[in-house]
């Protein structure tokens, strides 16, 4: 009987890294190994929190990688965030900026729809576009007539107590 020989007893030193991109390449080392649910389960069942085990990066796990809240951790330990962690994070910003753009739709347009549009990069619909140009029109016209009374440019005018 031949004993295996598992990548992480040869070198264990990547399995234990700090650095995300060594455990990274350690856990691809593992899919090769005849071991890998074995160990993974093992690891579950001991509540691991450090290393690589069966091709799972725990120290990934255990902070969340690959979610929206893992990018929250790495920000604020003031880390760059990974690739899965980034990723997971553009897609909440994205699905939350269409969760926006369905209500300025479902309002007819709004100047908010016309700048989630620009945030998503895309060319804004037309009610959207109204309903900016509406905005700042109102807003010169404001302007106007404050400085038509004497305001200063700017300055918004305060009802008076009585």
């Amino acid at each position: 009987m031949t004993a295996i020989v598992a990548p992480c007893r040869v070198d264990p030193g990547p399995w234990f890294s700090p650095d995300p991109t060594e455990r990274t390449y350690a856990a691809r080392q593992c899919h090769a190994c005849p071991l890998l649910l074995d160990c993974m389960r093992q690891a579950l069942a001991a509540g691991e929190q450090h290393g690589v085990w069966g091709g799972v990066d725990f120290e990934a796990r255990a902070r969340g990688c690959g979610t929206d809240r893992g990018y929250r951790v790495h920000k604020r330990q003031h880390e760059e965030p990974c690739p899965p962690c980034q990723a997971a994070h553009d897609e909440a910003v994205e699905t939350e900026r269409r969760r926006i753009l369905a209500e300025a739709h479902a309002a007819g347009g709004t100047a908010r729809g016309y700048w989630t549009h620009r945030a998503l990069e895309e060319e804004a619909c037309v009610p959207c576009k109204r309903a900016c140009a509406r905005q700042s029109q109102e807003r010169r016209d404001r302007v106007r007539a404050a400085a038509q009374r004497g305001a200063p440019a700017g300055a918004q005018s305060l009802p008076l107590a009585s």
